[in-house]
């Protein structure tokens, strides 16, 4: 077994904790499991709010939901601080592969 560790290269953080990145569709699900049939007019004003149509890809969209998230409903802000800490942990991780790629 020790033979097989040191033989095999390691992965980048990312892919060894098989996350994957935060996006639109992580917080609406998020989102829906709280509010169940009530998350379509609570997504549509979020959206609204943070001036976005929900067809974005990127991580500033996902920022800027956050930023609404927060100071919306309880429950929202919840999910806000969820999304927020799994963004960071992503993000971090992201980072620390790849410096690792770069040695």
């Amino acid at each position: 077994m020790a033979e097989r560790n040191l033989d095999s290269e390691p992965s980048a953080p990312a892919a060894s904790y098989e996350l994957q990145e935060p996006t639109l569709a992580t917080a609406r699900t998020a989102l829906e499991g709280f509010f169940g049939a009530h998350t379509d007019d609570l997504w549509l004003t979020l959206l609204f709010d943070a001036g976005l149509t929900g067809e974005e890809t990127g991580t500033k969209a996902l920022h800027r939901l956050i930023a609404v998230m927060q100071v919306g409903h309880p429950i929202a802000r919840l999910c806000a601080r969820s999304l927020a800490v799994r963004v960071a942990v992503y993000d971090r991780l992201v980072a620390t592969g790849r410096k690792g790629d770069d040695a």
